[in-house]
């Protein structure tokens, strides 16, 4: 895969009302947009899940070039779920982004907040991990050989270019 032309594509626009589960349904304004990376594959056999920090929200259905920064790890209903976090390449505010740690802090704990808040239930709290880029590298990576071997029935034959 050629990592320097990355795309989600944008599903719940930044600042747009997202559910908050538990006891008592919620609403909460989404800090960074929700979008996916076409042609990949989650281990639920979804699209990876991204969250792109951007200056603007930006349309849903849109395509966006991005830059990996960090995977968010939650851990919910028995499983890990991962999540990308990306900055978009097109804005220059977040230029100078490269890690997690680079992001301001409010925005890192508001990011985290959403994640618990939307997977939380009576069962258990949800917890987050904050990995590196390099491990959303890899979660891309597999998440797209995930998707080629669905699409081909071969996983070595990787099928995603990130430009649909």
């Amino acid at each position: 895969m050629d990592r320097s032309e990355l795309y989600c594509r944008i599903e719940t626009p930044k600042g747009s009302f997202v559910a908050q589960r538990g006891p008592v349904e919620r609403w909460m304004p989404s800090p960074a947009d929700c979008c996916y990376f076409p042609d990949t594959l989650d281990r639920a056999g979804r699209p990876l899940e991204a969250m792109v920090c951007t200056s603007k929200p930006g349309a849903p259905g849109t395509r966006v070039a991005v830059k990996t920064v960090a995977l968010l790890r939650v851990h919910a209903r028995g499983g890990w779920d991962e999540v990308v976090l990306c900055v978009a390449l097109d804005d220059p505010p977040w230029e100078e982004i490269d890690r997690a740690c680079d992001l301001p802090l409010q925005l890192r704990k508001d990011i985290e907040l959403l994640l618990i808040a939307r997977c939380s239930s009576a069962d258990a709290a949800p917890l987050v991990a904050w990995c590196s880029r390099d491990q959303a590298l890899t979660a891309i990576d597999a998440a797209a050989a995930r998707w080629a071997a669905t699409v081909t029935g071969r996983a070595d034959r990787p099928a995603w270019t990130g430009k649909t």
